[in-house]
């Protein structure tokens, strides 16, 4: 089955879908020369009204940017300058009959129609990075209690340099920004992705691959 992966970056979230058993292509309004599969330079906003060229996916993943929605931005993204293309992306959706599925951060929440969370956690990586999928299918987090994992590493901002993050948990607790590159692609599952401001926009392969094998099973229904 063939999935489009929209504001695709270097393949974070394509690799998981491919893992999963999808054949990827993906769009993006930049060059990313460690993308692993079909890559196609567009506007992805242009390509989502392309309803043709829709029909010969099985499924439409779409990440829009998320800095307008990003708590590190205070939600004060008008005056910074982040553009919200969230909110018209999910109206675009609305009116498609093919299966789709939009990843964004926890502060979108309001914004996404049901979404589920999932965080590193959840898959035994070494960042927290919660994320919200929402879908036009059932999609379902994994069943039981999962904590942030101890000591996890950020991977954000401009490079890596080790210092001492914001509190993410209740009880105060801090995590430490990567170190390095290298340290990066291990804790996120991005061995592939060479450029820093790359895999710190990346979601770890492993929710993609999660919410993947979901979609296939109800595809193929």
């Amino acid at each position: 089955m063939r999935l489009l992966d929209l504001f695709c970056g270097a393949g974070g979230c394509s690799v998981g879908y491919h893992q999963a058993g999808f054949d990827v292509t993906g769009v993006d309004i930049d060059p990313h020369p460690d993308y692993p599969y079909t890559f196609v330079q567009a506007d992805a906003m242009d390509v989502l009204v392309d309803r043709d060229y829709l029909a010969t996916f099985d499924v439409v993943h779409a990440s829009p940017p998320c800095q307008a929605f990003s708590t590190q931005a205070g939600g004060r993204w008008e005056r910074i300058g982040h553009l919200d293309l969230l909110t018209p992306t999910l109206q675009d959706l609305a009116t498609y009959d093919g299966t789709w599925v939009v990843e964004n951060v926890p502060g979108a929440r309001r914004h996404m129609p049901d979404p589920i969370t999932l965080h590193g956690g959840m898959f035994g990586l070494g960042v927290a990075r919660p994320r919200l999928f929402s879908s036009n299918t059932l999609l379902m987090a994994p069943g039981g209690r999962y904590d942030y994992p101890a000591g996890s590493v950020g991977v954000y901002g401009e490079k890596p340099d080790g210092r001492r993050l914001t509190p993410y948990r209740a009880d105060g607790t801090y995590q430490r920004a990567a170190n390095s590159l290298e340290e990066a692609q291990q804790v996120m599952g991005t061995p592939w992705m060479t450029n820093w401001r790359d895999i710190a926009e990346a979601i770890p392969p492993a929710y993609t691959r999660y919410i993947g094998e979901q979609l296939l099973a109800a595809v193929a229904a």
